[in-house]
């Protein structure tokens, strides 16, 4: 999946578009992001990879991507935050736990076992080894592993404790129905991204930028 683009400039048009749309969403929704998986790297590759077209969460505790999540951090607990025992499981461990769903064509757990071996291979293992590269060559790492883009990169950034956006259907659907509205085209996933960043650069609501797309 192509990476995403850097230093775009936004449309000031588009943007106040955006922050009227904003302005209906309830303020205590500003105030309602979990904060993800701070610490637990492998939890938050996990989710990130399996999350991927995927039934988040279900009234049954142990289905859905949340509830079979729950099970791993139960069951494997040492691997939560080392990406060495999480390679350790291999393909089959994680498919026990997290089933058999693809991305790609690709099984997820092994696209997971794949992209905590190359992060193994960059001397990221732990959480905080994460949060101390460089934001681009770990996405570089992490694309790098077919069936794995930039989209869900920055969801398993977020999920770490850096702000970003995920510009997944929820949110380009939200901006491209401001749009509309507005009388304006719609756009990718990428300039939605973008707006949503100039949006919460305008407004500064929310805690962080990850609050104020999780409102969204």
């Amino acid at each position: 999946m192509q990476d995403k683009q850097v230093g775009f400039t936004v449309d000031h048009q588009a943007v106040k578009a955006v922050n009227d749309a904003i302005a209906v969403v309830p303020a205590e929704h500003f105030s309602k992001y979990g904060g993800g998986w701070l610490d637990e790297i492998s939890t938050a590759l996990v989710d990130a990879v399996f999350s991927i077209r995927a039934q988040y969460r279900s009234t049954d505790p142990d289905r859905g991507v949340f509830g079979r999540l729950q099970k791993f951090r139960r069951d494997e607990s040492g691997a939560r935050n080392d990406l060495r025992l999480l390679s350790s499981l291999g393909s089959d461990g994680i498919r026990e736990i997290m089933g058999d769903s693809v991305t790609a064509k690709k099984l997820k757990a092994d696209a997971v076992v794949e992209a905590a071996d190359r992060f193994v291979s960059q001397g990221v293992v732990r959480a905080e080894d994460f949060l101390a590269s460089d934001p681009a060559k770990m996405q570089r790492v992490y694309t790098r592993v077919s069936g794995l883009g930039w989209v869900t990169f920055e969801y398993f950034s977020m999920l770490l404790g850096r702000p970003g956006v995920k510009a997944d259907t929820m949110i380009t659907r939200f901006v491209n129905k401001a749009l509309s509205h507005a009388g304006l085209p719609s756009v990718d996933r990428h300039v939605a991204s973008d707006l949503v960043i100039a949006s919460h650069d305008d407004l500064g609501l929310g805690e962080s930028l990850s609050h104020f797309e999780h409102a969204i």
